[in-house]
């Protein structure tokens, strides 16, 4: 028998068939691109050659059914078109309810590894950029960040305040910044000392 992520696959073709709707509303709306982006590189990302490879509607079947992290970006990705629209959407492809995407604009290509108690409010977030669980990019009463391109935050990671995170930066799991990042610099917590 082919592998899951084979296009002759049974649970491939009934992935695609649950998730055609949500599809369709995609393919219609101004969201497509983007959404077409973000499947593209959550295969990239999950290193699933095989996903790679599939046509483009059974890919998005196949993130739509295996992870509510890409639900909620693809919903995220959805907000213009009308209520009702969007809230028979939610109810039958639930998003992740500890995943939360606040920002005025996020560039396609965005990858949200294990969203659990996720929160990104910055001004705008970049193209191919990636968080994983438990991050805050928060606002304060002086501002939001912005998210560079290609931007990598780690677990546990906290960007707050008027900020900026150039291109290609990477913050570490459990880091704190409160000032602007340069591009591609690393930046890391205190390491955990014994005592």
């Amino acid at each position: 028998m082919p592998a899951v992520e084979s296009a002759r696959h049974p649970a491939t073709w009934l992935m695609t068939a649950w998730a055609w709707p949500l599809w369709w509303a995609v393919q219609g709306s101004a969201a497509g691109p983007y959404a077409r982006r973000d499947a593209e590189r959550w295969a990239q990302c999950l290193e699933r050659p095989q996903l790679e490879r599939l046509p483009e509607s059974a890919r998005f079947g196949w993130l739509v059914a295996r992870h509510p992290e890409f639900r909620s970006l693809v919903h995220y990705r959805l907000t213009p078109l009308p209520w009702p629209v969007r809230l028979l959407l939610r109810l039958v492809y639930r998003p992740l309810p500890t995943l939360h995407l606040n920002c005025a604009e996020i560039g396609p290509g965005l990858f949200i590894e294990h969203g659990f108690a996720t929160t990104l409010t910055a001004r705008t977030v970049g193209r191919d950029c990636r968080v994983n669980q438990q991050v805050t990019v928060g606002h304060t009463g002086r501002g939001q960040p912005v998210i560079g391109d290609r931007v990598s935050i780690g677990a546990g990671a906290v960007v707050v305040g008027p900020v900026t995170v150039g291109d290609d930066a990477r913050i570490g799991a459990n880091a704190t910044v409160v000032r602007d990042v340069p591009p591609g610099a690393v930046m890391l917590a205190p390491p955990a000392v014994a005592r």
